[in-house]
Order: structure tokens, then sequence, then C-alpha cells
């Protein structure tokens, strides 16, 4: 009898499941609405974490002259912060740049520590997908440098990710 009831009960469970999925997703005369900036912040967050450290980006051939050879990176937990392009003063166009990011991170080496900030503009953001370029880098206090548009287009700088 028990197993009865565990096993009715388990269906009742996977019927109620299927039908509060039954509305999601959206049919095709719905269209897909686009990604939360919070959740592209998240998922920028994660990817920055590989971006710090991989070799061949503007911001690795700065750190690696700067600290030397053997760099560890850190990006801080809650920084990423992202806007839609329509609501950041400096994105001309928010069609061609949906979007853009700033995450927080660290490097250090050869017995320093410097603090970095990164600023992501939006390549590409669909439904469940992005793509951005790093475009600006700060290190410690200084001022922010600009990183060409043609360094800025190389798959290298850029990162992409879905959530």
């Amino acid at each position: 009898m028990r197993a009865r009831s565990t096993l009715a009960l388990g269906a009742l469970g996977l019927a109620l499941a299927v039908s509060s999925l039954a509305g999601c997703g959206g049919g095709e005369d719905e269209p897909a609405k686009p990604l939360a900036m919070r959740q592209v912040a998240r998922s920028l967050e994660r990817e920055s974490t590989a971006f710090l450290d991989r070799e061949g980006t503007a911001l690795h051939r700065g750190l690696d002259r700067f600290l030397g050879g053997r760099i560890t990176t850190e990006v801080s937990k809650g920084s990423a912060e992202c806007r839609s392009g329509k609501k950041t003063a400096s994105i001309s166009d928010p069609q061609r740049y949906p979007f853009a990011c700033i995450v927080e991170g660290s490097a250090a080496g050869g017995g320093l520590t410097v603090n970095i900030t990164l600023g992501f503009v939006g390549l590409d953001l669909d439904d469940a997908c992005w793509q951005a370029a790093n475009e600006r880098i700060a290190v410690t206090t200084g001022a922010p440098t600009l990183v060409t548009r043609e360094e800025a287009d190389r798959p290298v700088n850029q990162v992409r990710a879905c959530v």
C-alpha cells in the first residue's frame, strides 16, 4: 500500500511539473525576451576569471611586463555590473552595442598586487547568449587605458557565454 501511494504521489508530482512548464519557452509567435542585465553580469563575472588569465590579451601583455611571468589573478565576487546600451552614456549606437559592463579583480606577481577594473562593451545579446569585447582597462589608481578598436576586435580580447 505504501509503495502504491508513493508511486501515485510521484506521478502526481510529475504531472504537476509538466503542466507548470507548459507555459514556458514561448511559442513561435511569441518573441524571446533578451537576457536581463543581472544575468549577463553574473555570467560575465564567471567568464572574467578565465579572461584575466588568458595569454595574449591586451591586459595580460601589460600585466606580464609589469608583474613578471608568474601572475595570479582573481575576480572580485559580486563586482560585475552591466547596463543596457540605451542607459550607457558612452554608447552612441545601442543597436550595435547592446550593453556595457565593468568587472573588478586583481593580479599579483613579483611581490606586487594591483587592482583591475575591466570595461566590456557588448557586441551581441539574444535570449540566451552574449558576446563582449574588453575595451577599457584600469589598473590600480591610474586612468583607464583605452584599447584600440582593432585590438578589441581581436578574438583573444573578447568573451562570450550563454546563461
